[in-house]
C-alpha cells in the first residue's frame, strides 16, 4: 500500500517544483502522459466494443442474406407453380373451346334433324306449295337466317287496291315472294309465269314498303325450251328457281 506523503515531504516537493524548472517539466510530462495513456485505454476499449458491434452486424447481415436467399428460392418455386397453373388453365380453356365446338356441331345436327322432320311433316299428304315452303325453310336456314325469322306462309292473301291478291309463298322477314307451278313447256309459258310472279312481287313490295330479299319460282317439270328461257329471265330479274326436288339458283 502506497504511504501518503508527510506534510514536510509535500512542502519540499512543492518547493522543488517551484525552484527546479527541469523537475517541474518532468512532472508535468509524467502527468500528461498518464492522461494520454488513460485516454488511449478508453479509446481501445471503445474500439473493441465497436468491433464487437461490427461482428454482430456482420453476423446479422449473413443471416439476413440467408433469409433473402431462402425467399428467392421460395419465389422461384412460387413462379414455377404459377407457370404450371397457367399452362393447366390454357389446356382447360382449350378443352372448353373444343367442347363448345362440339356442342355447336351437335346443335347444328339437331337443327338439321328438326328441319328434316318438319319438311317431312309438311310434305307428306300436303300440297306442292307446302313442299316448296319446306325446301325454302331449309335453304334460308343454311344461309344463316335464324329459325324464329322464318314463318313461310302458303297461299297468303293480301288486300291490294280493293282486291285480294293470293301469294303462293310468302315470308315477311326476310321478305320472300314465290310462285309455284307444275309445268312450263315453252318460252311463252315462262314469260307469262315470270310476268305473273313479278306482278306479285310489286304488290308485296308496295304492301310491306320494302324490297324483296328473295324472288322464287318453283317448277316441278320444265321443258328444254322453257329451261333455256327461264335461265335467262332468272338471271335478269334475280329469281331463285326451284326445279323438281332440287333447289337450283339460276342467278
Amino acid at each position: 500500500m502506497v504511504e501518503l506523503l508527510t506534510k514536510e515531504e509535500k512542502l519540499r516537493f512543492l518547493k522543488t517544483l517551484e525552484e527546479d524548472a527541469e523537475f517541474r517539466y518532468a512532472v508535468a510530462g509524467l502527468v500528461g502522459l498518464r492522461e494520454v495513456l488513460d485516454r488511449l485505454s478508453e479509446i481501445e476499449t471503445n474500439i473493441e466494443n465497436v468491433w464487437k458491434e461490427i461482428k454482430k452486424l456482420s453476423e446479422n447481415q449473413t443471416k439476413l442474406w440467408e433469409e433473402v436467399r431462402k425467399l428467392s428460392e421460395n419465389q422461384e418455386k412460387l413462379w414455377e407453380e404459377v407457370r404450371k397453373l397457367s399452362e393447366n388453365q390454357t389446356k382447360l380453356w382449350e378443352e372448353v373451346r373444343e367442347l363448345r365446338r362440339g356442342q355447336n356441331r351437335l346443335w347444328g345436327e339437331v337443327v338439321r334433324l328438326r328441319k328434316s322432320f318438319r319438311q317431312l311433316g309438311r310434305a307428306v299428304g300436303m300440297s306442292l306449295e307446302h313442299f316448296v315452303a319446306a325446301f325454302l325453310d331449309l335453304y334460308l336456314t343454311e344461309r344463316g337466317y335464324p329459325e324464329e325469322m322464318l314463318d313461310i306462309e302458303v297461299g297468303a292473301k293480301i288486300k291490294y287496291k280493293g282486291e285480294t291478291v293470293e301469294i303462293d309463298i310468302l315470308n315477311k322477314d326476310p321478305l320472300v315472294v314465290g310462285e309455284v307451278t307444275t309445268y312450263l313447256g315453252s318460252a311463252e309459258d315462262v314469260e307469262r309465269e315470270v310476268a305473273k310472279l313479278l306482278r306479285r312481287v310489286e304488290v308485296v313490295q308496295e304492301f310491306y314498303e320494302k324490297k324483296a330479299d328473295f324472288i322464287v319460282l318453283a317448277v316441278v317439270n320444265l321443258g328444254a325450251e322453257a329451261a333455256e328461257a327461264l335461265e335467262k329471265l332468272a338471271k335478269k330479274h334475280g329469281i331463285l328457281v326451284i326445279t323438281g326436288k332440287e333447289i337450283k339458283s339460276m342467278l
